[in-house]
């Protein structure tokens, strides 16, 4: 007897999807390599930053008076502890690039331009001190190390390190070369002294610019420019996803419901601006979400409040115009690619957690336009180092616009060509039919309805 023909097709089980290798190998094969880019990106930013450590920014202050001594006049140790500092070779090359000041003033405003790590600053009577330590007073000078935590907190420890480490070698040369000098001289210096002397100097630390009580130790403008490109991108695919299933490109399902509405005539130019017009308002309210949360239920220091709005909104539209152009140029592959670009490279690139001079070098060429990098220094300058342009913000709002406008030209001049082409996301035959069908379709479910009630 010959089979009844029937509406339905016959059931797909999973067992045998699975027995399809074509359905589900592409994705896995697609997912490992992009898994193993992003372990790449993101561990081999952090392997070894003593290592990698490349011209990190320390200031060198010497205050001193000098001294006079019977074989010397006006002995000044300090100017010549600062100069060897400075001239000592590097291993590796050009690890540190020291900064010398003439006041602790100038030091202090290079960090309030979050230009220095830390800086070294000599008192008026190291010199002194120095010397007496060989008396029968000794007292030991005290040298102060102005940190930056503004900068990061592991950009402020490797500069307290290094210039910690600096001086106290280079006093401990210093005070042997005095010692040296005295017992060539006749002078009778005590064992006790010249145990002393090789640890001649106590080691204190300030805050070249200091930060309010909850700013997290320099961290948090790194967190909250995380959550200005993480609203961007997220946003930008939630409007994508939003926009065309109201469009009747893609079904809207929630829960068990599943709903097609019937596709819309638009061209993929017309379809861009709209998504990315939706993002440029919806990008205002997200900073402002951001904003006032942490304000307000975290209680966050964040002076400059309006900078700070502005600036955010900026950066979270220029990150969704970003991935809406990404998604329009590519399609489903975008998402992939947006998540690499603005997640993967981008965070480990910021110089949020990691300085970028104690990164590879590839790692500090992707920071060039990698945006991450530019919100942190941005929110970084704003609520760290009020608002000022020197301290990263200047940069930061170049690198949005350039981008913003990369993103534009891309995504526009792509959609443009698929548009020229005739490269149709539903070809307008096939959507006349697609829409009468579902109109059909909607006809029949209603008179359905109507029949049973």
């Amino acid at each position: 007897m010959p089979s009844t023909p029937t509406d339905h097709p016959a059931s797909v089980t999973a067992v045998r999807l699975l027995r399809t290798p074509k359905l589900w190998l592409p994705p896995a094969v697609v997912l490992t390599i992009a898994l193993t880019l992003i372990t790449l990106l993101f561990n081999g930013s952090i392997a070894n930053p003593g290592a990698d450590l490349r011209d990190a920014p320390i200031g060198l202050v010497s205050l001193d008076k000098g001294a006079t001594t019977g074989q010397a006049t006006n002995l000044n140790i300090g100017h010549k502890v600062v100069e060897g500092i400075a001239a000592r070779p590097q291993k590796p090359h050009k690890q540190v690039e020291w900064k010398t000041f003439t006041s602790m003033a100038d030091a202090k405003k290079a960090i309030g331009r979050n230009e220095l790590f830390s800086a070294v600053v000599l008192p008026q009577d190291y010199s002194a001190k120095m010397l007496g330590l060989m008396g029968t007073h000794p007292e030991k000078p005290e040298v102060t190390i102005l940190t930056n935590h503004g900068s990061g907190a592991m950009a402020a420890s490797i500069g307290e390190k290094i210039a910690t480490n600096a001086v106290r070698a280079a006093s401990s040369g210093a005070a042997e070369g005095a010692l040296q000098q005295s017992l060539k001289a006749g002078a009778e210096v005590p064992a006790a002294n010249q145990a002393l002397l090789k640890d001649p100097i106590t080691v204190a630390s300030a805050p070249g610019a200091p930060l309010g009580e909850r700013t997290g130790m320099g961290m948090t403008a790194f967190f909250y420019a995380i959550l200005l490109m993480l609203s961007g991108f997220l946003g930008a695919n939630l409007l994508h996803a939003a926009l065309d299933g109201s469009l009747g490109y893609s079904p809207n399902e929630l829960g068990p419901k599943r709903h097609v509405v019937a596709p819309q005539r638009i061209n993929r130019r017309q379809t861009l601006l709209a998504k990315c017009l939706m993002m440029v308002g919806v990008a205002p309210i997200l900073s402002a979400t951001i904003l006032a949360m942490s304000t307000w239920a975290l209680h966050l220091d964040l002076p400059n409040s309006l900078t700070l709005w502005l600036f955010s909104t900026a950066a979270i539209a220029a990150v969704g115009i970003g991935a809406l152009a990404m998604l329009a140029v590519l399609g489903g592959p975008g998402v992939l690619i947006g998540v690499i670009f603005f997640i993967a490279a981008s965070i480990p690139t910021s110089g949020g957690a990691i300085p970028l001079n104690a990164m590879p070098p590839f790692w500090r060429f992707l920071a060039m336009f990698e945006p991450q990098r530019a919100f942190t220094d941005g929110v970084r300058a704003i609520i760290y180092f009020d608002g000022q342009g020197a301290a990263g913000l200047d940069r930061a709002w170049t690198t949005i616009g350039a981008g913003t406008l990369t993103a534009l030209v891309v995504g526009f001049g792509m959609t443009w060509l698929y548009d020229h082409k005739g490269w149709h996301r539903i070809h307008p035959h096939a959507l006349t039919r697609l829409r009468h069908f579902l109109h059909r379709e909607h006809e029949a479910a209603h008179a359905e309805a109507t029949a049973t009630a």
